[in-house]
């Protein structure tokens, strides 16, 4: 379910990912673009070759498998570049912007998928086309990387990391209340990354800013940052670490 305005996003084919969730105004840092919802789903009983990818990690005990014939957020594309991120929130899963995302600019999120643990199911099928600059060719992560996700999981989740949401094959109803922003409890877990359309902005600084600032400047503008006087450009902030072009 979306809870942006309808006249904000616009849902069209793309040249290689089947359809995707474009922007038709530019959204503010921190807007909650909407709530994954679907049929409440035994983890034990999915099926990825049959389902494809719709399937939305819940707690422990349940999943989310979103309906791909209706419009709503499990319709936005993969990319290792993403500029939407997680947020659970009450035993659901909300997309909110990670960074300001432009009109025109297809509205992105990392899967974060494990390897396949199904028989059926392989890893060709998780082949990552987002041709972003850092683009790895995978929606896979390593395991540890899942670590401060799952500490994220359990501090928002509550009572519903480990107790189901509602009977299985039933639909998770949207809650009566949702925050519109992400702001002050906006996860830095998080990595972030600017757009690679959008020119960089120049910085004045003489010497490179701390991390949390550098991300605080991308976050808010969505822009690469350039600093001329140290003769490179920073495109995002990945474990941790500033991504740099010289």
């Amino acid at each position: 379910m979306f809870l942006i305005p309808s006249d904000w996003y616009q849902i069209k084919k793309t040249t290689n990912r089947g359809r995707g969730v474009f922007a038709r105004h530019d959204i503010v840092a921190g807007t909650v673009i909407g709530d994954y919802l679907g049929t409440i789903m035994d983890p034990k009983k999915e099926n990825e070759a049959r389902d494809g990818l719709y399937t939305m990690v819940g707690g422990t005990t349940y999943d989310i498998l979103g309906n791909p014939d209706t419009e709503g957020i499990h319709l936005i594309n993969h990319s290792c570049a993403n500029n939407c991120d997680l947020y659970p929130y009450q035993g659901h899963v909300l997309y909110f912007a990670s960074r300001k995302i432009f009109q025109g600019e297809e509205i992105t999120v990392n899967y974060w998928l494990y390897a396949p643990g199904e028989e059926a199911t392989t890893c060709n099928m998780h082949v990552c086309h987002c041709e972003a600059r850092n683009c790895t060719g995978t929606m896979h992560h390593a395991i540890a990387q899942f670590d401060p996700l799952e500490t994220l999981w359990k501090k928002n989740f509550g009572v519903w990391y480990q107790k189901n949401i509602g009977p299985y094959q039933t639909k998770l109803l949207p809650l009566a209340d949702y925050p519109r922003s992400i702001g002050k409890d906006y996860p830095n877990i998080y990595d972030l990354y600017a757009s690679e359309t959008k020119p960089s902005l120049k910085q004045s600084d003489t010497q490179l800013p701390p991390i949390s600032e550098l991300r605080k400047r991308i976050r808010e503008t969505g822009q690469r940052l350039a600093f001329p006087k140290l003769g490179l450009t920073v495109f995002g902030i990945e474990k941790g670490m500033a991504l740099v072009i010289k």
